[in-house]
């Protein structure tokens, strides 16, 4: 297994449809059980030994919301996530988080088991109305260290984000934003660490009368996702 999409969905994905199809078709020139496998979150441990081993690992999106509806911090989830924090921050190679596993990057750094409340890097409900499955575009200002500065088309599905506070940036720097959303595109200062707030994916129909832009959604994410699997590789 050379790199792993690490599944954090509530229900598992499969290959033929959905997110899990929408991967494997991003994912052309790589065959699913023998260059990449899906690993679910809770099966994490494991798999410890051939994740390690691995030169790249992929955080799926999920359903999962770390922030509560009155701001507080999901300790439940906080517990069930441990493992993958510690592989996280573990782990020796690149790694890319995508929508929910862009915000558990974004508190990895400060992972504590146990833990019972937000510490100084947080996730907020985000301050905007939800639009399912809209792909819009975005302007990256600053190249991520395995893709340059661009324009992408990019489906939103998504309700929480990452809160831009003062102790986000001692880590991170960010790579674009955009007027809904603070922090769209990041990158560790100094880990192989980077993240993705919108579904490169996009293994599912957007909002009608958008087959323009979620053709070229389709085009930018694959090009996207092809670089960082290049980069794991080289």
């Amino acid at each position: 297994m050379e790199f792993a999409v690490i599944d954090n969905n509530k229900s598992p994905m499969v290959p033929d449809r959905g997110r899990g199809h929408g991967f494997v078709q991003r994912l052309t020139g790589w065959a699913p059980g023998k260059d990449y496998e899906f690993v679910r979150y809770d099966n994490v441990n494991g798999r410890r030994r051939d994740l390690m081993q691995s030169r790249g690992l992929i955080l799926s999106g999920s359903g999962f919301d770390f922030a509560l509806p009155d701001g507080g911090f999901d300790e439940e989830l906080n517990r069930r996530m441990g493992p993958l924090f510690e592989l996280i921050r573990e782990y020796p190679g690149p790694v890319l988080g995508i929508c929910f596993g862009h915000q558990l990057m974004a508190i990895a750094e400060e992972y504590q088991p146990g833990r019972t409340e937000f510490g100084r890097l947080r996730l907020r409900n985000m301050q905007y109305p939800r639009s399912r499955n809209t792909v819009l575009p975005i302007r990256m200002d600053m190249p991520l260290r395995f893709f340059g500065p661009r324009s992408l088309w990019v489906q939103f599905h998504h309700k929480q984000e990452v809160e831009l506070t003062d102790a986000f940036l001692e880590y991170f720097d960010i790579t674009a934003r955009s007027n809904q959303c603070a922090v769209q595109v990041m990158q560790h200062r100094t880990r192989e660490w980077f993240g993705v707030q919108f579904h490169p994916e996009i293994g599912v129909p957007t909002e009608a009368g958008e087959p323009a832009r979620h053709k070229a959604a389709e085009q930018d994410g694959t090009t996207l996702l092809q670089e960082f699997v290049r980069y794991c590789l080289r």
